[in-house]
């Protein structure tokens, strides 16, 4: 039998699988399902360590797609409207039992969309990751007239230095880089540090494709001066430390 689908299976993927391979893989996964339904029973929890991060202490949730959000409405829609067929208030009749019978299956994915959300927004699965790499160099920056330092920089945000009450807890703040233009950025975190400064993390909005440009050229191409440590002509992107 293994033979016959293996043999169905080249032809409908026009000769691409390799038989020892797909062998090799048949029989790893007998190890692995027994692993799974050992773990099912004992529920055994792994412990490991990585690395402490940059800002490690200071994670943040993840934001659930707005798909899963559309797919449990819906579902917790045709569930009511299934309630509603049990108790007489629709005009269609069906037999309880056919109902419950193919209702279950929507609870089964309802239930899973539901902890897969609460999984994205768990604490424990939180990141203090930006969407890009970190280049941690040492320029002076401004926002709104008061001077700040930049502690690091990407190309979807920075994280600066400024002197306490500077910015605010929330919104956007405009951020300017020593020789370019002004960008608009999101406040994500601050943190009040004990020497009367606060630091504090700025994204680019999703879609502002012009504050992207700004950081990227500034990081690239760098404006001559901009970095006192720096060679002239050497680019933010050059530095040696980051994360």
């Amino acid at each position: 039998m293994f033979t016959i689908r293996l043999w169905g299976s080249k032809r409908l993927m026009r000769h691409e699988i390799h038989w020892p391979t797909a062998f090799a893989l048949r029989i790893f996964r007998v190890p692995v399902g027994l692993a799974c339904l050992w773990w099912l029973i004992s529920r055994n929890i792994l412990q490991f360590e990585v690395t402490p991060k940059g800002a490690a202490d200071d994670r943040l949730r993840g934001r659930t797609p707005r798909v899963l959000i559309v797919m449990v409405v819906l579902i917790s829609l045709v569930i009511l409207y299934a309630a509603a067929g049990l108790a007489g208030l629709v005009p269609w009749r069906t037999t309880p039992g056919s109902t419950v019978a193919s209702g279950a299956w929507l609870v089964l994915a309802g239930v899973v969309l539901v902890l897969g959300t609460r999984r994205i927004r768990a604490a424990e699965f939180a990141t203090s990751r930006r969407n890009a790499y970190r280049f941690e160099v040492d320029a002076p920056v401004e926002s709104d007239g008061v001077r700040g330092e930049l502690l690091d920089v990407s190309v979807g945000g920075a994280a600066v230095r400024f002197p306490q009450g500077t910015l605010p807890p929330s919104g956007f703040v405009p951020l300017r880089l020593p020789g370019a233009a002004p960008v608009r950025l999101e406040v994500i975190r601050v943190t009040d540090e004990t020497d009367g400064s606060q630091v504090a993390s700025l994204r680019a909005a999703d879609g502002d494709w012009d504050a992207y440009r700004v950081l990227s050229m500034w990081i690239f191409h760098t404006p001559a001066g901009a970095l006192p440590d720096f060679p002239a002509g050497v680019p933010a992107a050059a530095s040696l430390r980051g994360r």
